[in-house]
């Protein structure tokens, strides 16, 4: 390796936030826009649902004259490959994350893990990472859970005996519907910061767009792994601001 690599896991012990989503659309994003070398390393053992969307993403690829145009005028403009998708289990990921980044360049490896931390190998993992990325939303049985992640996280961190390499725990609000209770989301977010946990400024409105994939059937998409979301649906998608704060946060693309 000719450059030091992050490994961020993305996790939170409660389904539904949206984890599995934003490792492909932040991956996409910061690979093929901000010319960063990313991979995905999926644990969702054994469905694995990454790799087998990237191999929806082929298959609809081939089966339309469309997409491959797309893809043909991404070649010309960036002139970079796919982003490596490898499947493994949460106890076995960050062998898997180093096997990644041994065999290449790559600036971020993002850890999509399971849903529970109970699950084999999540605490393992997680204190392997340099950094945890938890999406959350402003729901009462939600947010006790996030908050049971990260106390449990950070106090399995303190007894260890040796210095764990995680750095810390970003958390950023995720599928803020239009009429969210302000005082509600503001009131979650000083607990947070009471825990001394760590809360991102970027939001992400909830918007049906993030769950579009590509098929052979339609054009409209947002979340692909051979294709970054398109211009017109990064619009108010809260996208480019998490990116961006990201990439300050863990000091990506800086010399």
């Amino acid at each position: 390796m000719s450059k030091e690599t992050l490994f961020v896991a993305i996790s939170n012990q409660k389904g539904g936030v949206g984890k599995s989503a934003l490792s492909v659309v932040l991956a996409s994003y910061f690979h093929f826009e901000k010319g960063l070398n990313v991979a995905i390393v999926d644990c969702d053992s054994p469905q694995h649902s990454l790799v087998r969307m990237r191999e929806r993403d082929k298959k609809a690829v081939s089966n339309s004259a469309y997409y491959r145009q797309l893809i043909k005028q991404q070649w010309s403009r960036v002139q970079k490959k796919a982003y490596p998708i490898v499947g493994s289990t949460a106890e076995k990921a960050r062998e898997a994350a180093d096997a990644i980044a041994a065999g290449g360049d790559y600036d971020l490896i993002f850890v999509d893990l399971p849903g529970t931390v109970e699950s084999t190998g999540v605490f393992r993992t997680i204190v392997n990472m340099d950094y945890v990325l938890t999406p959350t939303v402003p729901d009462l049985i939600v947010m006790q859970s996030t908050l049971s992640f990260a106390t449990t996280v950070l106090d399995h961190i303190k007894k260890m005996e040796n210095t764990p390499l995680l750095k810390d725990i970003f958390f950023f609000w995720n599928k803020l519907k239009k009429r969210t209770n302000v005082e509600i989301l503001r009131s979650y977010s000083e607990v947070m910061r009471e825990l001394h946990l760590t809360v991102l400024d970027s939001t992400l409105p909830d918007l049906c767009r993030y769950e579009k994939e590509i098929t052979h059937a339609k054009r409209a998409f947002f979340r692909c792994t051979l294709l970054p979301p398109p211009a017109k649906q990064m619009e108010g998608s809260g996208l480019v601001e998490l990116a961006e704060e990201l990439m300050v946060k863990l000091k990506l693309g800086q010399s």
